[in-house]
């Protein structure tokens, strides 16, 4: 019984303390960096960046260059 005891406060002290980031935010800080949450795997094309507020997701950030869309814009042409 001890030992469920102490399984269970463990088990509740490591789910309190993720982190120092409230939950959320991760989320945020993802599309502030205009990439979206994927479970598990990005698509072709994107980078993997840190984990979101949600479990198992991942951040996939667009692996284009800034300086590629700016020139677009710039052209009239639109960005690919």
């Amino acid at each position: 019984m001890k030992v469920l005891f102490v399984f269970a406060v463990l088990f509740c002290m490591v789910q309190t303390n993720s982190g120092d980031i409230p939950p959320g935010i991760r989320n945020t800080i993802c599309l502030m960096q205009h990439g979206t949450c994927r479970l598990f795997f990005c698509h072709a094309g994107e980078k993997k960046g840190d984990i979101c507020s949600d479990p198992w997701n991942r951040c996939c950030i667009p692996n284009k260059e800034e300086g590629e869309e700016e020139t677009a814009e710039k052209d009239g042409r639109p960005g690919i």
